[in-house]
């Protein structure tokens, strides 16, 4: 980079601290600092400063993903932050794109993060892809649940859970549509983080099937994570939580998915379900993204005219091609002028890539042009399942 605008001093710590403190809204405490600083350690910080001051800053986590079998390097950008005084001078928009330049030149493919504004992070190739679905029910209206069988236990932990359910949660199909690959360091700063409460059933032969990490909050129990891997897992967790009926008033679960759960209830009315747009993904290195893709089936030569206006890298004319499972990805021309088969920017190729979005449904709506055929082509060689997400940073 031309400018080097990574922060590494002691004094840049503490004031990269209370920008986010005053940015926030947030107070300072021995909590907040703990898990603050556990996870700033581990980021790429970046600050612009003016007058003496920090007056811009954001982190840059260095993250693995699980992506339908392949585990792709992410950084996640979070704090994205100005002093109110300088705000609206494009010193977050400089920031982020330094951030991005030095993700590609470091061979780092993807990058997600919790948008304040879908339109403003658009503008830097970022697109909504991942959803949460919530859903609320009274404790007057939980359902019965009588469990079959009885042979396994559950146990109930404070954060140390999270260790001991991190092999079973790296395991559950879901969490490998795109999912964090959680980490020790990870792991520990939720620790500092939340005040959580972890439920784990094992069968009889002591072996993990499932776990609740959940939230005891004043009237409600709020349910963050929820994995089954048979039905009698399901079955008892469900029991351990209708178990609380006569504590809370309120049940709730924010599910990584778009499915709704209401159908499964014996009323269905009874379950206030709200799906709402959650965290954007970006693709930072759209020829090593392809490369390790896991293409479904095989796809005859297409071109593709991609527009990154961030990263020029990506942008310009590619030629993709899948045969017998390998891969070949070359970018014929930079410029867009060329023959292609399909014209679109890079957030609706990440959407399509993601299964986020099909092209052919993009082409309908008119956020792609090119050949109908061509999408339905490429679209058939895609991953389909939707992504999903659990992790916030």
């Amino acid at each position: 980079m031309a400018e080097n605008l990574r922060l590494t001093s002691d004094a840049d710590r503490e004031a990269f601290y209370h920008l986010y403190q005053y940015a926030f809204n947030n107070h300072d405490s021995p909590a907040r600092r703990a898990f603050f600083m556990d996870r700033y350690q581990h980021g790429w910080i970046y600050g612009l400063h003016a007058n003496q001051q920090l007056v811009s800053g954001l982190y840059s986590l260095p993250f693995q993903v699980n992506f339908h079998g392949v585990t792709y390097p992410m950084n996640g950008i979070g704090d994205v932050m100005s002093a109110p005084e300088y705000s609206g001078r494009g010193g977050a928009g400089k920031l982020l794109t330094a951030a991005l330049q030095e993700m590609a030149a470091k061979q780092i493919p993807l990058s997600y993060l919790a948008p304040f504004s879908y339109t403003y992070y658009r503008k830097f190739g970022y697109e909504q892809v991942f959803n949460h679905t919530q859903h609320t029910i009274a404790a007057h209206d939980l359902p019965v649940i009588k469990p079959h069988d009885l042979s396994g236990t559950i146990t109930r932990y404070g954060n140390e859970g999270l260790a001991l359910v991190n092999d079973f949660y790296a395991a559950q199909p879901i969490n490998q549509r795109g999912g964090v690959i959680r980490s020790e360091w990870w792991l520990h700063y939720l620790t500092l983080k939340h005040a959580w409460s972890v439920a784990i059933y094992r069968n009889a032969d002591q072996q993990i099937e499932g776990y609740l990490i959940y939230d005891r909050q004043a009237t409600t129990f709020a349910i963050q994570e929820w994995g089954a891997s048979t039905p009698t897992a399901q079955q008892r967790l469900a029991n351990f939580v209708t178990k609380h009926g006569t504590t809370f008033q309120t049940f709730s679960y924010e599910a990584p998915s778009e499915t709704p759960l209401a159908d499964l209830f014996e009323n269905p009315y009874a379950v206030h379900v709200t799906t709402t747009p959650y965290m954007m993904a970006r693709i930072v290195l759209l020829h090593d993204f392809l490369k390790q893709y896991p293409f479904t089936s095989d796809l005859a030569s297409i071109r593709l005219a991609v527009t990154d206006a961030t990263l020029p890298a990506n942008q310009g004319i590619w030629q993709l091609q899948v045969t017998h499972g390998q891969v070949t990805c070359n970018r014929v021309t930079a410029d867009l002028t060329g023959k292609s088969d399909l014209q679109l920017t890079i957030q609706q190729f990440t959407k399509a890539l993601f299964g986020a979005r099909s092209l052919a449904s993009a082409w309908h709506y008119g956020q792609l042009t090119g050949d109908r055929t061509a999408a339905q082509r490429l679209d058939a060689s895609l991953v389909h399942d939707k992504p999903a997400l659990i992790d916030y940073f």
